[in-house]
């Protein structure tokens, strides 16, 4: 956790125990509830046995206010809703930009939302992967920053101030996958490399803000059943000498998928005519053109 400003449900058995049972879904502030009934729902009719002849689960759901854009008291969002996601779920490309749980999402004072990216990284000559899925929606203009340029200096005084979001910084949910096989305490390890990806594009988790990461591996998969016949369990694990190779995936994926969340929105329009635009992507480009040109 780099700010708590926040919500994430499950999260204290997770950090806990050291491994995830559930799922991972994110949604808005006032759904958090709707939504892990209906995670529950679901792994109720797919497991008959949890809360019978097994303990129950605690499923992990993650929250960032959309209030600004949307009326999040309506409480459209529903556990309905959760389980046709999960039973819907499917390989393949993501959806990016303002669309799922990220549609009413701000992100730098422009529209965000959803973001995602991932790196291929060789371990003991294997090939790993090392994804990264963000919902964002935190920051201020003034401190966008894109390959190392604080663009952000210069697109603020090209936008009215009026009608930004003023009362909060916002925040973001960071979920990190990987199939790396490696302990919980190095997952920990791993989290905070995602928050140096965070500050790479501008965040400086303010004290308004809810920035949470979450880190999962699916290298080591425990039996959850007591009736195991063995009392031991045997788990394997990247060595320390040669994570810095995760570490730095970690934090290339976290701020391409930050940036991804914003080049991939077109805008939106919410609640009270409110207004959040879709960042200049050709203004951006030029002033990133003419930072090369000066560096030059």
């Amino acid at each position: 956790m780099l700010n708590g400003v926040g919500e994430m449900a499950g999260l204290t058995q997770a950090l806990e125990w050291g491994y995830i049972e559930t799922p991972i879904l994110l949604t808005n502030s006032l759904s958090v509830g709707r939504v892990l009934q209906g995670v529950t729902s679901h792994m109720v009719k797919k497991h008959p046995e949890i809360g019978t002849r097994e303990d129950v689960v605690l499923p992990v759901v993650g929250e960032a206010d959309d209030s600004f854009l949307n009326d999040t008291r309506v409480g459209l969002c529903s556990g309905q809703d959760a389980q046709k996601a999960l039973e819907s779920a499917r390989g393949g490309p993501v959806q990016q930009g303002s669309v799922g749980a990220g549609t009413g999402m701000i992100s730098f004072d422009f529209a965000g939302g959803i973001g995602t990216s991932s790196r291929v990284i060789e371990l003991d000559g294997r090939a790993f992967n090392v994804g990264v899925f963000v919902m964002s929606n935190c920051g201020r203009m003034r401190n966008l920053t894109i390959d190392g340029r604080v663009v952000g200096r210069d697109l603020d005084p090209a936008f009215p101030t009026e009608g930004r979001r003023s009362s909060s910084y916002g925040s973001v949910i960071v979920v990190v996958a990987t199939d790396v096989p490696v302990l919980s305490s190095q997952l920990s390890r791993v989290a905070k490399r995602a928050a140096l990806g965070l500050g790479r594009v501008g965040s400086h988790a303010a004290s308004t803000s809810g920035e949470i990461v979450v880190v999962f591996s699916t290298g080591n998969r425990v039996p959850r059943s007591s009736s195991q016949p063995s009392k031991f369990r045997s788990v394997k694990f990247v060595a320390d000498t040669h994570i810095n190779t995760m570490y730095e995936a970690v934090i290339e994926a976290t701020e391409e998928a930050m940036l991804n969340a914003v080049f991939c929105s077109v805008g939106q329009t919410g609640r009270n005519g409110r207004q959040v635009p879709a960042i200049p992507q050709e203004m951006v480009v030029e002033l990133l053109r003419k930072e090369q040109g000066e560096s030059c």
